[in-house]
C-alpha cells in the first residue's frame, strides 16, 4: 500500500529558483504524497526600529500564499497544506516535520534558507531532523525518471535507513538503484611503498567483499529493486560525486547516525561538500538507533 505520509517543503524569497518546490511538486506527483509548505520565522529578530514582527508575519503568509498557488496552477498537483512557523529555525523545521515523508529545502535561498549549507544551521537541521532530508540544486528541472538513484554504503546495517528510501523512491519510478562503496587506506599504512602494494590489494580483497555482501543482503531483502554495485578508492565527497556524474543519478542519497568512512563524517564536511558538490538533489536520511544505545 502507498504511503501517503506528507512532503515537507522550506520556502522562503528565492522559492521560485531554488528548486526546491518543484522538486516537491515532481515527488508528490509521482508518489501520491501532500505536500506541505513550511516557512520558519526567526523568534530571535534583529533588535532594533526597522524590525516589524507583524508586517514580517503577513509577508511570510503571503509568500505560503504565493507557493500554494503556483501548485494549484498544476493540474497533477496533489493535496497541499501551508504554514508559517515561529522559533530557532533548525529545530522549528526539524521538529514540525516528524513523520513526514521527507523535507526538501533548496542548496540557495535567502535568510534561515540562504544559510542552509554554508553554516550551523544546515548541520543543526540534519542532525535534528528524523525525517529524511532532501537538498535541491538551483533551478532543478525533472529528468530521466528511470535514471539510477546512486547510494553511499558502508554495510546495509549501518546504512539501512538510506537504502529503505531509495528502493521506495526508486521502485516508484521504476529506476535501478546504484550502491557506491568507498574504500582507501590511511597513508600511515602506504609509507612504504614495498608494503603499500601489498596493503592496498588486501584491503581491496576485503572492500570487494563486502560490497559483493552488501548486493547480495539487498537482492534478497528487495526483490522488487534493481541493484548494481561498484567500488571506488578514494575521498567520500569526490568518490559519491563522481559515481552520480558518471551515472547520470537522479538522486544521491547517503545515511546518517552511523559509523564507518562515509557515514561517521557525515555531519562534518564530507556532508557539507556532498550537498553543496552534488550536481543532483542529495537525500541524508538517518539510521536510527536502537533504544536502548540512545
Amino acid at each position: 500500500m502507498r504511503e501517503r505520509t506528507a512532503i515537507a517543503v522550506g520556502v522562503d524569497g528565492s522559492w521560485a529558483d531554488n528548486g526546491a518546490v518543484d522538486w516537491a511538486l515532481h515527488e508528490s506527483e509521482v508518489s501520491a504524497a501532500p505536500i506541505r509548505v513550511l516557512h520558519v520565522l526567526d523568534d530571535r529578530p534583529p533588535i532594533g526600529p526597522y524590525f516589524n514582527f507583524p508586517g514580517a508575519n503577513a509577508a511570510a503568509k503571503q509568500l505560503i500564499d504565493d507557493v500554494r498557488e503556483y501548485l494549484d496552477q498544476h493540474d497533477s498537483a496533489a493535496q497541499h497544506t501551508g504554514a508559517v512557523l515561529s522559533g530557532p529555525p533548525a529545530h522549528t523545521l526539524a521538529g514540525s516535520t516528524a513523520g513526514d515523508r521527507m523535507l526538501v529545502v533548496g542548496r540557495r535561498g535567502r535568510g534561515v534558507f540562504g544559510r542552509l549549507l554554508i553554516g550551523s544551521t544546515a548541520e543543526a537541521v540534519v542532525h535534528e531532523s528524523d525525517t529524511a532530508v532532501v537538498v535541491v540544486p538551483p533551478k532543478w528541472k525533472p529528468g530521466d525518471p528511470q535514471a539510477p538513484v546512486v547510494v553511499g554504503v558502508d554495510d546495509l546495517e549501518r546504512c539501512e535507513a538510506a537504502v529503505d528510501f531509495a528502493v521506495r523512491f526508486a521502485t516508484e519510478r521504476g529506476a535501478p538503484i546504484r550502491l557506491v562503496h568507498i574504500w582507501d587506506v590511511p597513508r600511515m599504512f602506504t609509507g612504504d611503498e614495498a608494503a603499500a602494494v601489498n596493503t592496498v590489494d588486501l584491503a581491496r580483497h576485503y572492500h570487494n567483499q563486502r560490497v559483493d555482501a552488501i548486493i547480495r543482503q539487498c537482492r534478497g531483502k528487495y526483490p522488487e529493486a534493481t541493484f548494481a554495485a561498484e567500488l571506488r578508492r578514494g575521498h567520500p565527497v569526490a568518490g559519491l560525486t563522481d559515481a552520480t556524474v558518471e551515472a547520470d543519478g537522479q538522486l544521491l542519497v547517503v545515511g546518517g547516525r552511523a559509523h564507518g568512512r562515509i557515514m561517521s563524517t557525515l555531519l562534518g564536511g564530507t556532508a557539507r561538500g556532498i550537498l553543496q558538490h552534488a550536481t543532483c538533489p542529495a537525500a541524508i536520511v538517518h539510521q536510527q538507533q536502537p533504544a536502548h544505545s540512545r
